[in-house]
């Protein structure tokens, strides 16, 4: 009987040791998968690394209202417009302006974002009249104009929008080189991200970028998050989509609808700043350079940024 109880006793330690064992082993892997997220966490509220600024208005020229920004074909620049007046601006990496092309009077002045395409052309959004341009940068300018409002299954967008002010408009605008896709972002109530055909005659899918989707900003309410510009990284196949109330980079990808958030700070001189009223944004996956454009009337500025790495 003393040795059964023995045993008894024995085996009892035996399975509390075990019990124990796997108790500490659990929370490794708790304390384990706590740290790689907030190592993500970390990652994602980082600050930009700076690599340098530049002064970009110039009002002689119409461009005191800098708007939407992408990568040119023309080693150096990149495209961009401004609300000021209706011209498409070479504008040098180094934030000197170089060519500008004004478009016909038809065009309207309130433009908001711009992409290139492979064939040579440049589609510039209006957001006032909800149209796209596309221009062809050559002498003279040529240029078509499409109304979102002429695309195939447009009516189950303006469903959506059926309340969204005038002001509200579409805001960015980016290209797939790869597939040809065109991808516009629309702000506003609802904020929403339109994927448009190649050959620019239909929308192909209409997506929310709302709150439960990822979309979320620490400084301002949901019904203030907007949406300024858009480009299309490559390597990712992402969208980076920049806010200027929330001074935020949403990079969201269109197949797996996963958001990631970059803040829009950055240390120079010891000191922590912030990217104030972004307007345009540009990839420069080649060199791994960021492009922000501001639109802050004299204080605008073309910012360089490394590209952050998640």
């Amino acid at each position: 009987m003393t040795e059964n109880r023995v045993f008894s006793s024995k085996a009892e330690i035996s399975r509390c040791f075990c019990k124990l064992r796997r108790l500490a082993f659990a929370a490794s892997l708790v304390a384990a998968a706590f740290l790689s997220w907030t190592d993500f966490a970390c990652a994602e509220s980082a600050g930009l690394v700076l690599v340098d600024k530049f002064k970009v208005a110039d009002k002689s020229e119409g461009f005191s209202e800098p708007s939407g920004l992408a990568m040119s074909n023309a080693e150096g620049f990149l495209w961009s417009v401004s609300d000021a007046e209706p011209k498409l601006h070479l504008l040098g990496v180094d934030g000197v302006l170089g060519n500008s092309f004004k478009l016909p009077a038809l065009a309207g002045s309130d433009l908001e974002g711009v992409a290139p395409r492979k064939d040579g052309s440049v589609l510039v959004l209006q957001e006032t009249d909800r149209s796209i341009l596309v221009v062809h940068p050559t002498d003279p300018i040529q240029l078509t104009t499409i109304p979102l409002a002429s695309l195939k299954g447009y009516p189950t967008a303006a469903a959506l929008l059926v309340g969204n002010p005038l002001n509200k408009g579409p805001e960015g605008i980016a290209v797939d080189p790869e597939s040809g896709r065109v991808f516009v972002g629309i702000e506003g109530q609802p904020r929403l991200l339109m994927v448009l055909s190649p050959e620019l005659d239909e929308i192909i899918e209409i997506i929310p970028l709302a709150r439960d989707a990822g979309f979320i900003s620490e400084r301002v309410d949901d019904d203030e998050l907007d949406l300024s510009g858009l480009a299309w990284s490559r390597s990712s196949r992402s969208l980076w989509i920049v806010s200027d109330k929330s001074r935020q980079i949403f990079v969201y990808n269109p197949k797996s609808k996963s958001v990631k958030s970059i803040s829009l700070t950055f240390t120079e001189d010891g000191e922590q700043k912030e990217v104030k009223h972004p307007e345009g944004i540009a990839l420069d996956e080649t060199k791994g350079l960021l492009y922000i454009l501001t639109d802050d009337a004299k204080k605008s500025r073309l910012y360089v940024f490394n590209i952050p790495k998640f």
